[in-house]
Parts: C-alpha cells; sequence; structure tokens
C-alpha cells in the first residue's frame, strides 16, 4: 500500500511526539531519582562540629544530627519545624543536634542575626533565640534583634555592643570555612552521622534516617 504525502506526515508527526513524551518521561524519572547520599571524609571529620558548637543531647551520642543553617534561608526555615520537633522526640535517647552558623553571602541580615545567635549562646540560650529567629525570619534587622534579646532578658548594652563591635564573628568566619571545606553549596545541609541527609524536611522522614542510625 502506498502512503499519501498527508498520511506519511501524520505518521511523521505522530512519532515525534512519541518519542518527545518518552523522552521526557525518562527525564522525569532520572529527576525522580534521589542524589546519592554523601559521606564526610575521616580527613574533615572535625570540621562538623567545633568543641564551641551549638549543642543539644549528650556529648557522645550514638547519633549526631548537624545543621549548617541560614538564619535568614527559606529552605531553612522550611526545615526548622521538623527539626526542631525532633529535638524534641529524641530528647530522652542517644542523639545530639549540632548548629553551625553557615550565612549566605545574598541574605544581608544572615550573617549579623548570626553573631546575635552566638551571644545567646554565651548566655545559655542559644536554641531560644534559635527558634526566635527562625520563626521570624523576615525580621531580622538590627532593631529586631535587639528586641528579641530583650524578650529573654538579656543584657541590652552588652548584646548592642557585641553586634556593633563583632565579637563573634570570628567564630562565623570559622563556621564559614567548615562549611567550605565539607563543600556545601546550598543551606540547610543536614549531616547524620556524617552522611548527608537528602531526604524530604519532615519529621517522619527524618526519624526514619535517624533510627537507622540508632539501630546500627
Amino acid at each position: 500500500m502506498t502512503l499519501t504525502s498527508d498520511a506519511k506526515f501524520v505518521i511523521g508527526i505522530l512519532l515525534a511526539t512519541c518519542i518527545v513524551i518518552g523522552a521526557g518521561a525518562w527525564l522525569t524519572q532520572l529527576r525522580a531519582k534521589p542524589a546519592p547520599a554523601q559521606s564526610v571524609p575521616a580527613s574533615l571529620a572535625d570540621r562538623l562540629v567545633r568543641s564551641d558548637s551549638a549543642t543539644s543531647g549528650p556529648a557522645d551520642a550514638k547519633v549526631t544530627v548537624v545543621e549548617f543553617g541560614d538564619f535568614q534561608c527559606p529552605a531553612c526555615g522550611s526545615l526548622h519545624p521538623a527539626l526542631k520537633q525532633a529535638m524534641q522526640d529524641y530528647q530522652e535517647q542517644s542523639v545530639r543536634f549540632v548548629f553551625r552558623n553557615y550565612p549566605l553571602s545574598q541574605h544581608s541580615f544572615a550573617s549579623l542575626a548570626a553573631e546575635a545567635a552566638l551571644f545567646a549562646q554565651a548566655q545559655g540560650k542559644f536554641w531560644e533565640y534559635h527558634d526566635i529567629l527562625f520563626e521570624h525570619q523576615n525580621n531580622l534587622a538590627q532593631s529586631d534583634l535587639e528586641n528579641y534579646a530583650k524578650q529573654l532578658g538579656f543584657d541590652e548594652n552588652a548584646f548592642s555592643d557585641a553586634l556593633n563591635n563583632h565579637t563573634y564573628k570570628g567564630i562565623i568566619d570559622r563556621d564559614l570555612a567548615d562549611g567550605a571545606a565539607l563543600k556545601l553549596d546550598h543551606t540547610p545541609t543536614v549531616f547524620i552521622n556524617g552522611i548527608e541527609y537528602t531526604g524530604k524536611y519532615s519529621v517522619s522522614e527524618l526519624s526514619v534516617a535517624i533510627d537507622a542510625e540508632l539501630q546500627k
């Protein structure tokens, strides 16, 4: 049977459409596959947690969860409720949570907010201040930071002096250097026992990853 030119044209269009749809489905499957989890090399393990890092949980915990975060980062804000709940859920277990400051340069308020959080740490109230910052990400100007400090009962003059003199900037720079050594390219970046967490920002998925380490 001889096909007319019109029939050949229609068949060609149908074949091309099938190829495009098939290629699209293949690409979608590729993108759906999670990126392989990366482990921190032993030579860089000391870059994950410093002796003065903000922590919650036993120092000899079986599982250590480390977040490199930015107080102005929307994705970090999305992760915050899940991590906060996980901290509560595992407070009686051998799990330690650690926060490292990794303020990104494109976030104009992030670095000073990190310095303010370190002042709070020196007063023994890091996590309380940390929670306030993440819950008020759109209000991180210095006047806002001072207001939050007042809410927690900090010495107002000492707090303002610490920010104006950038008392804690050296620690921020050290955290940034550690993150760079670990080749971080986004926030939040979370490690669970030195393995990068690539799951969803949900308590259920975080719990699965933490439980897997507890059971080893």
